[in-house]
């Protein structure tokens, strides 16, 4: 009797903990959930960011697959299917592992575990937007980078007499995080240093080879000796001739690589010429009928009107052009688009929009023919666009944005307006430029723009450096012939 009294009351304690332990798994798996759910929310991991399955083995560890983080899944590099952590885990061959946030790692070696147990703690998600450019003035050098954002800065752009000791943060960091003037010169903070992230390249290569002699079409050149072989580019719509080609269609007959600019036709050299005139010229106030439509959408919204929505300005900048009036509002720019769109990585690391911003080369891009156009107000940039024309032909518009608190206001309609009425001045026939797929009805119904036929878009890719995003569709339109500078703008432009 004892001995059953006794065997009954081991059951129920060993049923009891059993218990136990089912509850404390069940909770520890609802908690594990709920934290690798933050990798795919807001502020968590973002689009882009590079992915690959790993498997430790006793020597090595070995990659499997790789992909990007998308939405709230993972595109498979190898089928470009877009899968659940599970899933990818499983077409790595790995499916009765079960754990694929601890076997899925970033680009710099952190687990999807790893992270999210960061992101727990209050760290951070950066992605590197700083580079190798100064935020401010757009060149390399010895830089200063940010301990939260990473974004880069020459010491004497921002008058820093020396090097800061220890962690240091920009002003904009510092006033959001409270940090003041201390942090700023480089005091150290308690803020943990951010996770940096390196994205997918979200530029989308052509799937052909481009460029090559726009006569023959061939991609032979010589490199080392000065005949007929020799690529020469026009320095405005950027294609490669070859110099016997261009003698015998009889263009010109080059005896020496020419020391200053060359172009190939005499439009690309007055389409140069009025770009560069724009840009000394610096800021010009907007036509009266463009201020108008601003003035319309302040009192469509109960907006107070003064005298800044009848002397609103704009210009036409270019990094290259190292006018020091210019700098701050280049650096502008470059902050709405990187407020307003997911970095732009090449696979280098850098972001690409400083550098399309300035118009520098980097990471295989070439943006040197790239010019950035702002709306200025109160000598505040709201509106900006990046501006490349390939000649009479073609011109793109790859980027355009407009700050959120000036969003909605008109701006951007007037900022559009100004490049279609100075593209028209230069004869330009058509202007192209990426949409994004919830873009696609304003672009065409409020702006007259279509896609662009495949056939066309991979003509203008093996002749020129176009601009395509991945998820984009590309769209173009007949730049309007617009007399006594006027231009029809839309009268019902939803929010920029």
């Amino acid at each position: 009797m004892v001995i059953r009294e006794y065997w009954m009351e081991l059951f129920m304690l060993v049923n009891n903990v059993m218990k136990r332990k089912g509850t404390a798994d069940a909770g520890t798996k609802k908690r594990g959930n709920f934290l690798h759910q933050s990798l795919f929310m807001p502020k968590g991991l973002p689009d882009g960011a590079e992915l690959a399955y790993f498997v430790k083995g006793q020597k090595f560890i070995q990659k499997l697959i790789e992909g990007y983080k998308q939405g709230s899944g993972i595109v498979c590099g190898c089928c470009e299917r877009e899968l659940s952590p599970s899933q990818f885990e499983a077409h790595a061959g790995m499916a009765d592992r079960r754990q694929p946030y601890r076997h899925v790692r970033t680009s710099n070696g952190l687990t999807l575990h790893d992270i999210a147990l960061s992101l727990s703690n209050g760290q951070r998600i950066t992605t590197d937007i700083g580079g190798d450019m100064c935020s401010i003035c757009g060149d390399s050098g010895d830089l200063l980078f940010c301990h939260e954002c990473c974004q880069a800065f020459h010491p004497a752009c921002l008058n820093l007499g020396h090097l800061p000791e220890g962690d240091w943060h920009c002003a904009n960091c510092a006033d959001e995080n409270g940090l003041g003037r201390k942090a700023v010169l480089g005091k150290s903070s308690r803020i943990a240093r951010p996770i940096v992230i390196r994205l997918t390249r979200v530029v989308k290569a052509p799937e052909f080879e481009i460029g090559g002699c726009a006569i023959c079409r061939e991609y032979d050149f010589s490199s080392t000796t000065f005949d007929d072989r020799t690529i020469i580019f026009c320095d405005q719509c950027e294609k490669e001739f070859h110099v016997g080609c261009l003698r015998d269609s009889g263009q010109c007959d080059l005896k020496e690589v020419p020391k200053d600019k060359w172009f190939c036709c005499d439009d690309c050299k007055r389409i140069y010429g009025a770009l560069q005139s724009s840009v000394s010229n610096g800021v010009q106030i907007i036509p009266t009928s463009f201020s108008n439509v601003i003035r319309r959408r302040h009192l469509e919204k109960g907006l107070f009107i003064d005298e800044a929505t009848d002397c609103v300005q704009w210009c036409i900048l270019s990094g290259k052009s190292h006018y020091p009036e210019d700098l701050p509002l280049l650096s502008s720019a470059a902050a709405i688009f990187q407020e307003c769109f997911d970095p732009i990585v090449a696979k280098s690391g850098c972001d690409l929009i400083p550098a399309m911003v300035y118009g520098r080369s980097i990471s295989g891009q070439e943006f040197g023919g790239m010019y950035c156009v702002v709306l200025i107000v109160r000598s505040v940039v709201v509106s900006a666009g990046l501006l490349r024309i390939f000649g009479r032909e073609i011109a793109e518009l790859p980027m355009v944005a407009t700050t959120r608190e000036h969003q909605g206001k008109g701006y951007f309609q007037a900022l559009f307006a100004c490049i279609e009425r100075f593209l028209s001045s230069l004869n330009v026939e058509s202007l192209m430029l990426p949409a994004a797929e919830e873009a696609l009805s304003i672009w065409t119904e409020k702006f007259g723009f279509t896609k662009m036929k495949e056939q066309q878009l991979m003509n203008y890719q093996k002749q020129l450096q176009v601009t395509v995003f991945k998820g984009t569709s590309v769209l173009v339109k007949k730049v309007q012939q617009i007399p006594n500078n006027s231009v029809n703008l839309p009268d019902n432009f939803p929010s920029e």
